[in-house]
């Protein structure tokens, strides 16, 4: 039996272009019906062409085509398995790449596997990885030895670091992270006091090969606080005085005139024994005076007037809610935690009209001087009237002011108490007797009545 006729669908023909040269046409009928009608500049193009389609019409569908190339077998079988070893990446870029390597190699005298056995044998990494809430409790833990108020503010400052992330990486924070967190406050104060704590933190972990750069150095210098301290007016430094005079029976008038007439820190007062009062001067050991260094404030004469009727036998218990209290009966429009040493300041640089001795006096610079209380006051009569503040010219006065008062409370027998708590819930309870439920909840302890115990009303 003889071999079937091969079909052939399509055929190549040569043909003459108008410019002279020759092209090639493959024409010819798909199995759908559709006509084909390609032409080629170059003949193996045409004649591979024709092979794909007569392929596709017997229903075999060629595993690859054959392409041109200026390669030798031998250069094919290395390109395939090069294409092979690189996993997809482009073998000119690689080449390119390795090429670019072995000259910059070459230029230092070595080659690229000399280069490479160094570099594996000297290469540590420059940082080590640490997130920043292990980093700040090593940075904590290194500040041991430091004042308790200086750590106390460590801790709180650096905090705002972890509130984005605290798993976030030491290394990973750049200069768009500190801002992002000094932009939430307004205040120039406020961010310089925090950025001083972020310089600080960072250039720890720069020296503990924690980040390669403190980021905090690119910070913009935030603008200078050109405003004026907040202090009390005449009229609301005799309220503070009235006030301090008529509560609890003047336990607070030493500290407050103090403040107000020796000009010392909150924090230099609150450390004052009645041991560092002398007769003509304050010596002054607290505060953010540190080690042995000490520095002495001279009293002036309407101060010891105060000492004299008051003396100062140490800084009363809950001074700070006392402090609140009097703040209450001055109606002081601004008040800020140092306002009595801001007051005491102001008054006397117009008093002494030195701002070097004023300066000196009080433990601060001549530049804060001349930045925040100069000319702070005009009327001259005023600032005689204050240093004539004596206790004498307080009472002449006759101020009134608004005291705080207990509010006294008529509580229940112990058996009515016990029966209302478990009649109602605390909160309503305590309600009807005119106080909260915590002030109700610790006197029921006090009393020692058992009070009902959690869920037990969502129950009923």
């Amino acid at each position: 039996m003889g071999r079937p006729k091969k079909v052939h669908n399509f055929r190549l023909t040569p043909f003459q272009n108008a410019s002279g040269t020759q092209s090639w046409r493959v024409t010819g009928t798909k199995s759908d019906g559709q006509r084909v009608r390609q032409n080629f500049a170059d003949k193996a193009e045409a004649v591979q062409a024709l092979a794909d389609l007569e392929a596709e019409a017997a229903g075999h569908v060629p595993s690859s085509k054959i392409q041109r190339t200026r390669l030798s077998g031998r250069q094919l079988a290395s390109a395939e398995a090069a294409t092979l070893t690189a996993s997809g990446r482009d073998l000119s870029a690689l080449a390119a790449h390795y090429l670019a390597l072995e000259s910059r190699v070459r230029a230092k005298g070595l080659d690229l596997d000399a280069a490479v056995a160094f570099v594996e044998a000297h290469y540590r990494s420059e940082i080590q990885s640490i997130t920043v809430f292990n980093a700040r409790a090593k940075f904590l833990e290194s500040r041991s030895s430091t004042a308790p108020k200086t750590r106390e503010h460590y801790e709180s400052s650096l905090k705002l670091l972890l509130k984005p992330d605290p798993n976030k990486l030491v290394h990973a924070f750049v200069l768009t992270d500190i801002e992002e967190i000094l932009n939430r406050y307004p205040n120039a104060n406020s961010k310089r006091t925090y950025s001083r704590s972020f310089t600080t933190f960072f250039k720890w972990c720069v020296r503990h090969r924690y980040c390669l750069e403190n980021p905090c150095e690119h910070l913009d210098k935030p603008p200078r606080d050109m405003s004026q301290i907040a202090t009390l007016s005449l009229d609301e430094t005799k309220r503070l005085l009235t006030a301090a005079m008529q509560y609890q029976g003047g336990v607070a008038v030493a500290p407050i005139a103090i403040g107000l007439f020796a000009g010392l820190r909150r924090s230099e007062y609150m450390a004052l024994k009645p041991g560092n009062i002398l007769s003509d001067r304050i010596r002054i050991e607290g505060g953010k005076l540190r080690r042995t260094l000490k520095r002495s404030t001279p009293i002036p004469p309407v101060l010891a007037s105060w000492l004299k009727e008051f003396p100062f036998t140490g800084m009363p218990k809950g001074w700070d809610y006392k402090f609140r209290r009097l703040k209450d009966a001055t109606r002081a429009k601004r008040w800020v935690l140092d306002i009595l040493r801001h007051t005491s300041i102001t008054f006397q640089t117009e008093r002494d009209r030195n701002e070097a001795l004023t300066a000196y006096n009080n433990g601060t610079s001549e530049t804060m001087m001349n930045l925040h209380y100069r000319d702070a006051i005009d009327d001259e009569k005023a600032v005689s009237a204050f240093w004539r503040l004596t206790p004498a010219q307080i009472r002449k006065a006759k101020l009134e002011v608004e005291l705080p008062t207990r509010k006294r409370i008529d509580w229940p027998p112990k058996t009515k108490l016990t029966k209302l708590v478990w009649e109602k819930p605390l909160m309503h309870a305590a309600k009807e007797l005119g106080v909260s439920d915590v002030a109700l909840g610790k006197h029921c302890v006090k009393l020692g009545i058992e009070l009902p115990p959690r869920g037990h009303w969502l129950k009923q």
